[in-house]
């Protein structure tokens, strides 16, 4: 089990492993009120999470349940999240379920299997909103820190954020590292956000509609899963277009998708600005920040 918490807030996440669950209801937080995720592998798409999200008085009595569910065996943690005030009461926990919910939908990272979602329009009042929407942006900081992204968007984050002080940075600075990908029905531009680690394929990029035989499973699943979300459209008979910035954890998940071909990103995709390939371009950022 893992505890998360942040400075100067009530919030408190708990992660639970299933194997664990019965040493764990020897803690008080999940004997609280909260909102919960389920969390376990998509065993149709192996790249992707799938999650469920709930809330309850009293946690340990909803997790119980879920426990001997069949029809949610899929999960091997949970993740909860409580206050160590103790003031939350059953219209906050559904307003942050709802809320949770519609994220997790929204980034399109995770299959989420909720049927339905609570609404939230008009069940607190706006105080009471403003302080659940400020846990909810909690949980999900919380959440990065414990390496789950689930409820963060696919498109551009940090990346068109300008440093504070950009007047006192060298111009390339606020520029973010920009890599072409082309070749018989797809033509990309992938932006490289350095703080988050992450591949961001922009939007209008083309991707081939047709794969190559030699694909991965891994890969043909999260291409159909891209395209069942709508991230991959129709562009014309031989080709797929990203309606939305969508961002990869590696180079080579990113040119795989776009190309449908088995390449290494690391080599496929090339700089904007001096032809580099990735791995050409990150090998000299090494060599130079090594001689700062």
């Amino acid at each position: 089990m893992r505890t998360a918490e942040l400075g100067l807030s009530t919030i408190k996440a708990l992660v639970v492993p299933r194997a664990s669950l019965s040493s764990a209801t020897q803690r008080q937080e999940i004997k609280k009120t909260g909102v919960y995720v389920l969390i376990g592998q998509d065993l149709e798409n192996p790249t992707q999470k799938r999650i469920y999200i709930g809330e309850g008085d009293i946690l340990i009595t909803r997790i119980s349940a879920h426990n001997k569910d069949p029809d949610k065996d899929f999960w091997d943690e949970v993740v909860l999240f409580i206050s160590k005030d103790d003031n939350l009461t059953k219209s906050h926990v559904r307003y942050m379920e709802a809320r949770l919910i519609a994220l997790a939908k929204a980034a399109k990272r995770s299959e989420v299997t909720n049927e339905t979602a609570p609404e939230t329009q008009g069940k607190l009042p706006e105080p009471d909103e403003v302080e659940m929407d400020e846990f909810v942006a909690q949980a999900r900081l919380l959440l990065g820190a414990l390496g789950l992204d689930i409820f963060e968007p696919s498109e551009t984050r940090a990346v068109i954020a300008q440093p504070q002080f950009a007047e006192q940075q060298p111009a390339a600075a606020n520029i973010p590292p920009e890599f072409k990908l082309s070749g018989e029905d797809f033509d990309a531009t992938c932006v490289v956000d350095l703080n988050a680690g992450q591949f961001i394929v922009k939007v209008g990029s083309q991707a081939r509609k047709v794969g190559v035989s030699a694909l991965s499973k891994s890969y043909i699943n999260l291409r159909a899963q891209l395209i069942q979300s709508g991230v991959l459209q129709d562009a014309s008979e031989r080709s797929y277009q990203f309606s939305q910035d969508y961002a990869f954890s590696a180079p080579t998940p990113a040119a795989q998708v776009v190309s449908g071909s088995t390449i290494s990103g690391r080599t496929a995709w090339r700089s904007v600005t001096d032809n580099l390939t990735f791995a050409e371009w990150q090998d000299a950022q090494l060599t130079q920040n090594g001689s700062d």
